[in-house]
């Protein structure tokens, strides 16, 4: 997911790649700490919701980094070959449609916990949620392989030994490929909104009727809206080519400023809002984050952890 093709001069593109750069820097630092915290206290692994959760955020640092990696390439005067842009704008792709579906799995888990309590421990188990995680990747993949497809079918084998300036247009420029981009993206945001209200609504009525336990009740309610927030800012790239050609009409002297300010309001924005859910508001992550943050050794969970064996 690459900004649009404009010409910037010296000054602008440095600030520009400067502030991608460190936007993205510190995403992945965080996501890092939040990977490291993960992995060194063993009960989070035993959890469905942190297995998601942690999945959301290695797909987070993957999508980050080949954004980053992409818009810095768009201002590169030499091209690069046609293979390595099918694996970067494949992987691109992917890792943006596995957002919305994961998100989607996250809410089902604290609908079960809430409204379905005596089932969750069966429905929701960490074997069952690293499953989900391999089925969403494969599910992503669907419109990217599907382009594939339908590029060697049409295009001429030299193509495929040249170099191009990699965006995802230089590869997908037919209609149909377009059609299949934007319905399987669209499909797959329509379905996470269904969930999401549906899960909601369920959790809302739920806290109504609940005399006790109030509390998870309204924590569940407050995650599945963040959710909804962190869905909200990844849709907008559906709609932000129609914003820029009514703000351009307008203010054509912004053509290199919209479509940058785009690119971080629908790429990285969104990456900054997956450690605050969880990270920040979850207390069993929050306790470990200052430690993991700080590059401490190990966490306090780990080292009790270590007695107790």
């Amino acid at each position: 997911m690459n900004t649009t093709i404009v010409l910037d001069n010296f000054r602008d593109a440095l600030s520009k790649n400067l502030t991608v750069v460190l936007c993205g820097l510190f995403i992945l630092y965080v996501n890092s700490s939040l990977l490291r915290v993960y992995f060194t206290v063993p009960s989070f692994a035993h959890e469905a919701r942190y297995v998601l959760y942690i999945f959301l955020v290695f797909n987070d640092m993957v999508m980050v980094t080949l954004s980053v990696l992409l818009h810095v390439l768009s201002y590169q005067p030499r091209f690069i070959s046609v293979a390595l842009c099918y694996i970067l704008v494949f992987l691109s792709g992917t890792t943006y449609r596995n957002t919305p579906l994961i998100l989607a799995g996250m809410a089902m888990e604290r609908f079960v916990a809430v409204c379905l309590p005596l089932h969750h421990g069966r429905l929701c188990t960490a074997s069952r949620a690293r499953r989900f995680n391999l089925i969403v990747w494969w599910a992503s993949s669907i419109p990217s392989l599907a382009n594939i497809i339908l590029s060697l079918w049409e295009r001429h084998a030299s193509f495929y030994t040249s170099v191009i300036l990699c965006y995802h247009v230089s590869l997908y420029p037919t209609a149909g490929q377009k059609v299949i981009t934007a319905a399987g993206s669209g499909i797959y945001m329509a379905f996470v909104w269904v969930t999401l209200v549906y899960t909601y609504t369920h959790v809302l009525c739920t806290a109504r009727a609940a005399s006790s336990n109030r509390g998870q009740i309204q924590k569940a309610q407050n995650t599945i809206l963040l959710h909804a927030a962190q869905l909200l800012l990844c849709m907008l790239s559906f709609v932000t080519p129609v914003i820029e050609n009514i703000v351009l009409s307008m203010l054509p002297n912004l053509r290199n400023t919209v479509p940058f300010a785009n690119f971080l309001t629908t790429n990285l924005l969104p990456r900054i809002l997956s450690p605050l859910i969880y990270g920040v508001r979850d207390k069993a992550f929050r306790k470990h984050m200052k430690g993991a943050l700080l590059c401490q050794g190990r966490t306090q969970s780990t080292m009790i952890f270590n007695k107790r064996m």
